[in-house]
């Protein structure tokens, strides 16, 4: 039992912990833009500065990723995006619509 415990108290230190955790979102009212999904996950690593879409919508280079907010934006179909990452708010858009996101934050 002592070997367990002190092979515990080595090892644990060393264990990190992410910050990365999946959102999903969901569209607040009707969607104005036909080509987007009402709802889409991407998995966001706040340490790496990272954004994985898993699934719907498009997937976006990142322009800006700072403590309250990523913009991205989308070459081939020429939309930006925005997470804001204190209100969990997520807004897509380009010259003829914005579509607006509310997101929900899950431990991944």
């Amino acid at each position: 039992m002592k070997n367990i415990l002190i092979l515990l108290s080595i090892l644990l230190p060393f264990h990190s912990y992410s910050n990365e955790f999946k959102l999903i979102c969901e569209v607040n009212n009707s969607l104005n833009n036909k080509s987007l999904d009402h709802r889409f996950s991407k998995i966001i690593d706040p340490d790496k500065k990272t954004v994985e879409n898993i699934s719907g919508n498009f997937f976006d280079k990142i322009v800006l990723f700072n403590n309250r907010e990523i913009i991205m934006h989308n070459n081939v179909y020429n939309t930006s995006s925005s997470f804001n990452i204190m209100s969990d708010q997520w807004t897509s858009f380009n010259e003829n619509y914005i579509d607006t996101y509310k997101c929900v934050k899950k431990r991944h």
